[in-house]
């Protein structure tokens, strides 16, 4: 009755919030009994951009987050590689933050975006793969981590890439999830093993998901970036749902049915929520600006968005097909394409619907008083019937929201 009562109040703020209980326990067959605490699905992961940050622990705030994703580490000489003058400071001091968080996982990213060509030539051979396959574990032991995310963007796809990237990726794949197996049942700890994955079809065509799915724990849909700076045209960067605007477009949606129709479980599959917009200019008050022509100009943090939601020029629309919201300023010719309170929400209720891993967000230090991270959570909450708390702060006024 509470959980009924629960969603007829949620529909009337303003959506549903869909009560279902899609929590499993993890399989781990390989690992000792009594030394591991399995996690629990649906799961919130955050990756971290600590780029030349001095971490703090006293600042970090991680309510609700089940992994932690450090990014980024390089490959060098077919080892993982240290960036930034302070990362092992900070891997140190990020790895400390089990002392308040003792049930989180952290994870360490490999690669990110312009290093597909080094991915490629790391894999090429077995012998260099095998030296990078045991450096992956001496890492994770040295910081006391608990596993690696593999950010590959893109096998084959890039310039100087190769063909064989495609047969490649499983082979290192497989090669880590021996590795790492071996290494979890001599330290009595499970070692997780992750993907940063592509959300548009091509990335299904040259790589072998079929064969790299049994080997990872989870599937982390990079499902953002849907429209840049690349395009010529404005557009939703991050929606759930196709905009009825554009039906065949990309969208959460329609990438998470690619990956199940290719045979990756459900319960694998970690949608991506952007805690940045895209951002255009010169572009026409034609439709409030949404798939008009104009100049992109890159990214923009929700930190730096929240701002300009109280400013008079800029006016927020809402998607209601896409499930997205945009800013547009009509006098100077502006359009943003973003994530908010209520587009996050959205996307826990639809993990929730369809019995999906759970959802991780790029990135941490992008949010604005870690309001979309704590929308996650309450929204978690909400659906697992343990929280009260119906408010959506969207940090706007309510005069400028049009639907």
């Amino acid at each position: 009755m509470k959980l009924l009562l629960y969603t007829f109040i949620l529909s009337a703020a303003f959506f549903c919030g869909c009560l279902v209980n899609g929590g499993e326990t993890a399989v781990l067959n390989t690992l000792p009994t009594g030394k591991f605490s399995p996690l629990k699905k649906p799961l919130v992961c955050a990756y971290m951009h600590i780029g030349n940050r001095q971490l703090l622990l006293k600042d970090m705030c991680l309510d609700g987050v089940d992994i932690l994703n450090l990014a980024f580490t390089k490959i060098t000489n077919n080892r993982i590689g240290l960036i930034h003058p302070g990362d092992s400071k900070n891997f140190m001091i990020a790895r400390d933050i089990r002392g308040k968080y003792p049930k989180i996982k952290i994870l360490v990213s490999v690669g990110g975006y312009g290093t597909a060509e080094v991915f490629s030539k790391m894999c090429l051979n077995d012998s260099a793969r095998a030296v990078f396959v045991d450096d992956a574990v001496r890492f994770v032991r040295y910081y006391s981590l608990d596993g690696i995310d593999v950010d590959w963007e893109f096998p084959g796809m890039n310039k100087n890439t190769r063909e064989d990237d495609k047969k490649n990726f499983t082979s290192l794949m497989r090669e880590l999830r021996t590795a790492f197996d071996k290494a979890s049942k001599e330290d009595g700890k499970k070692y997780l093993l992750t993907i940063a994955a592509g959300a548009f079809e091509l990335y299904l065509s040259y790589t072998e998901i079929r064969e790299i799915e049994p080997l990872t724990d989870y599937l982390f849909l990079m499902t953002y970036d849907f429209y840049g700076q690349w395009n010529k045209h404005t557009g939703h960067h991050t929606n759930l749902y196709p905009s009825d605007l554009q039906p065949a477009g990309h969208s959460v949606e329609r990438i998470t049915n690619s990956y199940i129709k290719k045979g990756v479980p459900a319960e694998k599959i970690i949608i991506g929520a952007a805690f940045y917009g895209r951002k255009w200019r010169n572009v026409e008050a034609s439709g409030n600006g949404l798939f008009q022509n104009g100049k992109g100009v890159g990214s923009v943090s929700y930190a730096k968005i929240v701002p300009l939601l109280k400013n008079p020029k800029y006016v927020r629309y809402w998607d209601s097909t896409a499930y997205a919201p945009t800013l547009y300023n009509k006098e100077d010719k502006i359009f943003i394409s973003y994530e908010d309170e209520e587009s996050v929400r959205r996307k826990v209720d639809y993990i929730f619907m369809k019995d999906l891993g759970g959802i991780m967000y790029w990135e941490y230090f992008s949010d604005h008083q870690l309001s979309l991270s704590k929308a996650v959570k309450s929204e978690f909450d909400i659906n697992k019937g343990v929280y009260s708390d119906f408010s959506l702060p969207l940090n706007v006024n309510i005069k400028n929201v049009k639907k």
